[in-house]
């Protein structure tokens, strides 16, 4: 599949790319919309040294899943992973 690939400050390719694999617990979605968000902007410009290229960037994203108990669905993509029993979760601070 294509993907716009980052690359390094200020640089960016379009590439060839492996097609991802959902692992247990995961589905694939049909992208129809990707954002690029303000962390994304600070990786562009060399400012965010946990974004490190080679990296796909853009993680708010809305399609349709493909497989699983939502095949079929539109989705919104939340990419925050969180474990619900650490205190910033159990404190409503699911985002830290």
């Amino acid at each position: 599949m294509k993907a716009v690939v980052y690359t390094g400050d200020h640089r960016a390719e379009l590439r060839d790319v492996d097609a991802p694999v959902a692992g247990a617990g995961q589905t694939i979605v049909d992208l129809a919309f990707c954002g690029i968000c303000g962390s994304d902007m600070h990786a562009w410009h060399g400012k965010d040294e946990r974004r490190i290229p080679p990296l796909i960037l853009g993680h708010e994203a809305v399609g349709r899943a493909t497989d699983g108990p939502l095949a079929g669905h539109l989705v919104a993509i939340n990419p925050l992973m969180r474990c619900g029993a650490c205190a910033a979760c159990t404190g409503g601070d699911e985002h830290l």
